[in-house]
C-alpha cells in the first residue's frame, strides 16, 4: 500500500527513529478502495401510501430575480466555488408556514411508516432543513425525487442524524432530483410516534441535477469547451490515471441555507490495516463542522464515453463528513467522511515535500458541477509564494466548482497529490500559453498544510504505533 522516502518499521518502531522521521517529508502511494459493491437495492418500506396521507410542504414558485442574482454572483466571485441553490424560508415562503402533522401508519410487523414531501416548483433539485426530535437510534429515513420517484437515493438511521445536525440544530437532507422531494420515517416496532417531532424551517432549491443536463443557468453543469473528460485520457494515460481520477468526487454542501459547488479528493495513509475516508477540498469550502455535517459527495460522476455528454451511473454519500483542519491562510482543508469509501473508488497517494520549480502538473476537478474533467499544466513558481502554488494551464483549465480539487504530480508511474485550488484566473479564454498572465490559478500547498495532517495521515511520524498492543491501529 505504502511507498515511503525513508525507512519505515510499522512493527515495534522505535521512539527514536519515530522523533527522526518526523522531521523527513513522506510519500504515499494510493490503493483501490475495499468497500464491496452494494449487493442490493434499497425500496420504500411502504409503497403504497395515500396521498391524503403525506405530510406536504409547498413553497410559491421562485422569483426571478433571485435566480438571476445568483446567477450574477457566481459570474463576480472571485474565487472558485459556485452556487447552486437558494435558501428558502418555510415561514415567509412556504403557503403552510409548518409541516403539517405527520399521519403515522402501522405496520403488519409493529413498525410505523410516515411519508413526507417538500416542493418547490420548477427546482432542478431540493435539499430540506429539518429539526427531529425523540428519533429513535434503529429508525429509518429514506429519500427520493420526482423526476425517479421509486429510486432511493440515500437510507439514514435516526443514530446518524444526531452527529449530521449542525450548529443551528438543522439537519439537511440528501439532494434529491426534481421539483419534489419525498421522504419516508420508519420506526421500528415498539418505538411510539408520538415521541417523534419534526419542523421544516428551511429548503434550498437548487438550480442543478444530474437528469437534465444542468441546463436551466448557462454554464451550470456545461464547462468551457477547453475542458477534457477524463475518460479521454484513460486510454493514453493507462491504469495509473484512471486510479487518480476515481480517487476524485463532485461536492455539494449547505452554507446559510444555499447550495454549493466544489470538488474533493480521498486520501490514503500510512497505515496499511486501514481504509479510512481521509478527504482533502478547501477551506473556502468546507471551513467548519457545521457545514462538513452538510456534505454529499457523488462518485464515478464522470462521461460514459470520451466527449458524449452522459452522466453514467454515479454513487452518492450523504452522511457528511468530520471537519479535521483547516486554514484560511493556505485554504487546505482535511475531512473524515462518515460513509466508507464507495466501491471503485481509490484512495490518492500524496507527497508531503516541497513541489520542485516548475513542475508538470495535473488537475481532475468539476467545474460548474458537469463531469470530471482533466487539466494538464506547469507550476508557476513566480506566481508562488510561502503558502500558495502558482499554475498555468497548457490543456484545460478551472471553473466554478473545481473549487477544493486536487493538484497532482506524476512520478515513478503515480500521481501524487501537492494541493487543493483556491481560485484564480485561469479560463479558457487564456489556457494554452504560461506567458498569459492572467492564465494562473492558485493551490493551496500540502507540504505547508502537512504539519497538521500529519497526525491522520502519518501517525506513525507523530509516535510509535504497536501493532498487537492496546493502541488502536487508526485514529477514531
Amino acid at each position: 500500500m505504502l511507498i515511503v522516502r525513508m525507512a519505515m518499521l510499522a512493527c515495534g518502531l522505535l521512539a527514536a527513529t519515530a522523533t527522526a522521521a518526523a522531521t523527513e517529508a513522506p510519500r504515499v502511494d494510493g490503493e483501490p478502495s475495499r468497500t464491496p459493491a452494494p449487493k442490493s437495492v434499497e425500496a420504500w418500506r411502504a409503497a403504497d401510501i395515500p396521498a391524503g396521507a403525506v405530510a406536504r410542504m409547498r413553497y410559491g414558485e421562485m422569483s426571478a430575480q433571485r435566480i438571476l442574482a445568483l446567477k450574477q454572483a457566481n459570474e463576480s466571485r472571485a474565487g472558485k466555488p459556485m452556487q447552486i441553490g437558494i435558501a428558502r424560508e418555510a415561514a415567509t415562503e412556504s403557503t403552510s408556514r409548518t409541516l403539517p402533522a405527520l399521519h403515522w401508519i402501522a405496520q403488519a410487523d409493529g413498525s410505523h411508516v410516515a411519508r413526507l414531501e417538500f416542493v418547490s416548483p420548477l427546482a432542478y433539485g431540493i435539499r430540506a432543513g429539518l429539526r427531529i426530535e425523540g428519533l429513535p437510534a434503529r429508525a429509518e429515513l429514506r429519500f427520493s425525487g420526482s423526476l425517479r420517484p421509486d429510486t432511493i437515493v440515500a437510507t439514514l438511521r435516526g443514530g446518524q442524524l444526531r452527529a449530521l445536525a449542525g450548529d443551528d440544530g438543522l439537519f439537511w437532507t440528501p439532494g434529491t432530483d426534481g421539483e419534489k422531494q419525498f421522504m419516508e420515517l420508519w420506526l421500528p416496532a415498539g418505538a411510539p410516534p408520538a415521541g417523534v417531532r419534526i419542523e421544516a424551517p428551511r429548503l434550498s432549491h437548487l438550480m442543478t441535477n444530474a437528469l437534465e443536463d444542468f441546463k436551466i443557468l448557462e454554464k451550470v453543469g456545461e464547462s468551457g469547451s477547453c475542458n477534457i473528460d477524463t475518460v479521454c485520457r484513460v486510454g493514453t494515460l493507462g491504469p495509473s490515471f484512471a486510479n487518480i481520477a476515481s480517487s476524485v468526487a463532485r461536492m455539494v454542501y449547505v452554507k446559510e441555507g444555499s447550495s454549493w459547488l466544489c470538488t474533493g479528493t480521498l486520501l490514503n495513509d500510512m497505515d496499511n490495516a486501514s481504509q479510512i475516508p481521509w478527504f482533502h477540498t478547501a477551506n473556502h469550502c468546507i471551513p467548519s463542522q457545521t457545514i462538513a455535517s452538510t456534505l454529499n459527495t457523488y462518485w464515478k460522476y464522470e462521461a460514459t464515453a470520451c466527449s458524449s455528454g452522459i452522466l453514467g451511473n454515479y454513487t452518492l454519500l450523504s452522511g457528511g463528513a468530520d471537519h479535521l483542519y483547516s486554514s484560511a491562510a493556505t485554504d487546505g482543508a482535511l475531512l473524515r467522511l462518515r460513509d466508507d469509501a464507495p466501491a471503485g473508488a481509490h484512495f490518492a497517494g500524496w507527497d508531503a515535500g516541497a513541489l520542485p520549480a516548475s513542475t508538470a502538473v495535473t488537475a481532475i476537478h468539476h467545474p460548474s458541477g458537469d463531469v470530471k474533467k482533466v487539466s494538464f499544466g506547469q507550476h508557476r513558481p513566480n506566481r508562488s509564494d510561502s503558502v500558495n502554488h502558482g499554475v498555468g494551464w497548457l490543456e484545460g483549465t478551472t471553473e466554478g466548482g473545481s473549487s477544493g480539487s486536487g493538484l497532482f504530480t506524476l512520478s515513478g508511474g503515480g500521481y501524487y497529490l501537492r494541493g487543493g485550488l483556491y481560485g484564480g484566473e485561469a479560463s479558457c479564454a487564456n489556457t494554452g500559453s504560461l506567458a498569459t498572465v492572467s492564465n494562473v490559478d492558485w493551490y493551496s500547498r500540502f507540504d505547508v498544510d502537512f504539519p497538521h495532517f500529519r497526525q491522520y495521515l502519518a501517525p506513525v511520524f507523530t509516535q510509535p504505533r504497536r501493532r498487537n498492543g492496546s493502541q488502536p491501529l487508526a485514529r477514531p
